[in-house]
């Protein structure tokens, strides 16, 4: 997590709920690739010569209780206990039907990442912004703010996308980003048309004190607020770009464990690699280089034989299965 002053907002996820998260994944490793562009990527543990779906399943279901709920509604909700399922059942409805397309499962990956590795907390999820405001439905995956100094804002506009290779070995991860920074340049393009009204009519529901109130509605609402001379605000992006890897040509029955993991580990990280100068060209030919940009890369296995080889799309409808709690669709 990045080092900070105490956050104007709390983080929603449990300090236990971050742990199990980070505990799924190896070390991550980071690279700024600009000034204000930096990469990380997140590999899952390796089990039994595969990466740890069933892990990461499972600390997702755990998050997607705070990634859906308010916070006010989450505490409510820690504070009666004899209404866990009801509770369960309600967050479970949220999520659509599994399909190859779902994207909620990325989602809440990318509000996972942005608040138990970068310690920014949210201000809205899109399951929030679902029943408030249809535009950034589609505008914004989550709204999270980070914390840089004492008077230092980012309000981050987050975008998930998880692509396979359709086709072409080794498209994926060049297919996801260019996706997700068309997505970000809409938002740019749009001028940040950011509802204030939902801000206060959302986020000022919350529990927080009387100070954190003020600091909040002088970085979110300057206009309705008069401003304040020393608080910066500067929107900023988080991309969260799930790609596949083909290991479809790797003879597993004759590798040690140990070495499909360091393969496993070493595919992934190439493929990201070699993506560095596309993210660069992205950010120039879009016009997003004012902007601080925070990229999470997270790489899932396309594993099996011809037209079987499954792969992203697999992942995406068994994590839609799991967070909706529904069977995934064959």
């Amino acid at each position: 997590m990045t080092d900070a002053l105490a956050p104007a907002l709390p983080l929603s996820l449990l300090a236990s709920n971050r742990e199990q998260f980070s505990a799924v994944f190896y070390e991550p490793v980071s690279v700024a690739l600009q000034t204000k562009t930096n990469l990380h990527l997140h590999i899952l543990r390796v089990q039994n010569g595969d990466f740890d779906l069933p892990g990461l399943y499972r600390v997702l279901k755990n998050n997607s209780v705070a990634y859906v709920l308010s916070r006010l509604n989450y505490q409510k909700a820690l504070g009666d206990p004899g209404r866990m399922m009801e509770v369960a059942a309600k967050v479970q409805s949220q999520f659509r039907l599994p399909d190859s397309n779902a994207g909620e499962g990325g989602e809440v990956i990318l509000y996972s990442l942005l608040e138990g590795h970068l310690g920014a907390p949210k201000v809205l999820s899109k399951m929030e912004l679902k029943t408030s405001s249809g535009h950034y439905v589609h505008g914004s995956d989550g709204v999270h703010l980070l914390r840089i100094d004492e008077n230092t804002y980012q309000l981050i506009f987050g975008e998930s996308k998880m692509y396979g290779d359709a086709g072409t070995v080794g498209a994926s991860p060049k297919r996801g980003i260019q996706a997700a920074f068309k997505s970000v340049g809409q938002v740019h393009d749009d001028g940040f048309d950011f509802d204030t009204w939902l801000v206060q009519s959302e986020l000022l529901k919350e529990e927080v004190d009387e100070v954190n109130l003020a600091t909040l509605s002088a970085i979110l609402l300057p206009s309705a607020t008069g401003g304040h001379d020393a608080i910066k605000k500067h929107n900023a992006f988080g991309l969260f770009v799930g790609y596949e890897i083909d290991v479809t040509d790797m003879r597993v029955e004759e590798m040690e464990l140990d070495e499909i993991e360091v393969e496993l580990k070493k595919r992934a990280t190439d493929a990201i690699t070699s993506q560095h100068d596309l993210i660069k060209q992205e950010i120039t030919d879009r016009g997003l280089g004012i902007y601080p940009v925070h990229i999470y890369a997270l790489p899932f296995a396309k594993r099996g034989v011809g037209d079987k080889a499954q792969g992203i799309d697999k992942v995406r409808s068994e994590l839609a299965a799991q967070l909706g709690n529904h069977k995934v669709v064959k």
